[in-house]
């Protein structure tokens, strides 16, 4: 599996062949975008949706996400759309699978999260605080992409309860650094203090991480 972050919520994810682009916000550097199979939108705001009409047309990719995002897409002109619900898993190609997992972000009409199962299993929360549904992915997660910015969404305290209840192998801090600020290192102080000793792995805008 390949991962490379591109700032703020948006992952470019590629397992077992299968490439998907998560959350691509307005400022994006979508030159640097390689090929993409699938968009996934975690839910409406512009600041996740942004991009995919533009991403969608260049990379020919099926967008995918809950049903404010599909009407949002067809009416963009998007014809490769997809609508999924909370609960609903979606075929792919090559064995991979995406779940849709409900998330608690009360601004959003249908928030969602979504897990990625390749090679690896990885979990993206979207925007969320903590919520006790979480701890039903308990050992379903190798890596974790979690928001850590405490704007509309989990601080890092938060975001360290959500660590706690899935207890992930790999924590990777997102949604902070474009429209927020966020530390990974209080995150680590957080998970410390909880005695939650799961590597955390921030990512550097563009590194690329081999699992």
């Amino acid at each position: 599996m390949r991962i490379i972050w591109y700032g703020h919520a948006c992952f470019w994810v590629e397992t077992k062949g299968v490439r998907l682009l998560i959350d691509p916000y307005p400022e994006v550097d979508d030159d640097r975008i390689g090929e993409v199979d699938y968009i996934l939108i975690t839910h409406e705001h512009v600041d996740h949706y942004g991009k995919v009409e533009l991403l969608s047309r260049l990379r020919n990719a099926t967008v995918i996400g809950p049903k404010q995002v599909y009407l949002m897409a067809i009416s963009d002109g998007i014809t490769r759309a997809k609508e999924i619900e909370e609960g609903q898993t979606i075929e792919l190609e090559n064995g991979v699978r995406v779940t849709a997992v409900y998330v608690e972000h009360p601004s959003s009409q249908h928030p969602l999260g979504y897990l990625i199962e390749g090679d690896k299993r990885v979990f993206h929360t979207g925007d969320t605080y903590s919520t006790p549904i979480f701890q039903k992915l308990r050992g379903k997660v190798d890596v974790l992409m979690v928001p850590i910015s405490g704007r509309s969404t989990a601080n890092e305290r938060e975001a360290a309860q959500i660590v706690e209840d899935i207890r992930p192998r790999i924590v990777i801090p997102m949604h902070y650094g474009v429209y927020g600020d966020g530390s990974v290192e209080k995150l680590r102080e957080e998970l410390k203090k909880r005695r939650v000793w799961t590597m955390v792995r921030p990512m550097e805008l563009y590194e690329e991480l081999t699992l």
